[in-house]
C-alpha cells in the first residue's frame, strides 16, 4: 500500500502544470498554444521570457525532488525511489490535468537526479551552467551536464540502484525529446 501511496502521488506531483499556471498567470495565455505548442520549460523561454522560464524550470525541478523525498520519508528502498522519480517525469509528460499532455520530463528528470544522486547532479547542473554562458548552446550544456551525472555517480561509488535510476531517467527524458522536436539545431539557442 505505501508504494501505490507513493508513486500515485509522484504522479499527482509531476502532472502540476506549471508551465501552464506560470504562462496564464504573466500573458493571460494558454502556453499550448504559443511557439512550438510544448508545455515545457523551454517553450516558455522562447515564448515567454527567461524570467517565467526560471520559475517554470525550478517548479518542474522540484516536482522529481518532492517525488523521490517524499518515498524515502515514507521508508521505502531505492528501487522505490527511482519508479517515483520515473512516475513523476510520466505525470509531467502524461499530465493528469493537461488531458495526458505535457512536456519533455527533462526539468522532473533532473529534480530526481538531484533527489537521487546530490553530490553527482550538483556539480553536473554547474557545469552545464558553466558550459551554458560559453558555448550559449542550451542542447549542447544540457546533453553534457546529463552525460554527467551518471559518469559522477559512478566514480563516486554511489548505490548501484540509484545510477540505474539515473540512466532510465536520462533514457525517458532522452526518448521523448527525440519524438518530439529531434535535435534540430535551431531549437539549441536561447532566444534573442
Amino acid at each position: 500500500m505505501t508504494v501505490a501511496l507513493v508513486l500515485l502521488t509522484a504522479y499527482l506531483l509531476g502532472s502540476i502544470p506549471t508551465s501552464y499556471l506560470v504562462v496564464y498567470r504573466f500573458t493571460g495565455r494558454d502556453i499550448r498554444t504559443l511557439g512550438n505548442r510544448n508545455p515545457g520549460t523551454m517553450n516558455v523561454w522562447d515564448s515567454v521570457g527567461l524570467r517565467a522560464a526560471m520559475i517554470v524550470a525550478i517548479g518542474d525541478i522540484s516536482k522529481g525532488m518532492a517525488a523521490v523525498g517524499i518515498a524515502y520519508l515514507a521508508g521505502v528502498d531505492d528501487r522505490t525511489a527511482v519508479l517515483a522519480a520515473l512516475t513523476a517525469v510520466a505525470g509531467h509528460d502524461f499530465s493528469i490535468f493537461l488531458r495526458l499532455h505535457g512536456g519533455n520530463g527533462t526539468a522532473a528528470a533532473v529534480g530526481g537526479m538531484l533527489a537521487l544522486v546530490p553530490t553527482a547532479a550538483l556539480p553536473s547542473a554547474g557545469a552545464a551552467l558553466a558550459l551554458f554562458t560559453i558555448v550559449r548552446s542550451r542542447r549542447i550544456a544540457g546533453v553534457i551536464g546529463m552525460l554527467m551525472v551518471p559518469i559522477l555517480a559512478y566514480w563516486q561509488g554511489l548505490p548501484e540502484m540509484r545510477l540505474i535510476g539515473v540512466i532510465l531517467l536520462l533514457t525517458v527524458t532522452a526518448l521523448k525529446i527525440v519524438k518530439f522536436e529531434g535535435f534540430s539545431p535551431a531549437r539549441s539557442r536561447p532566444p534573442r
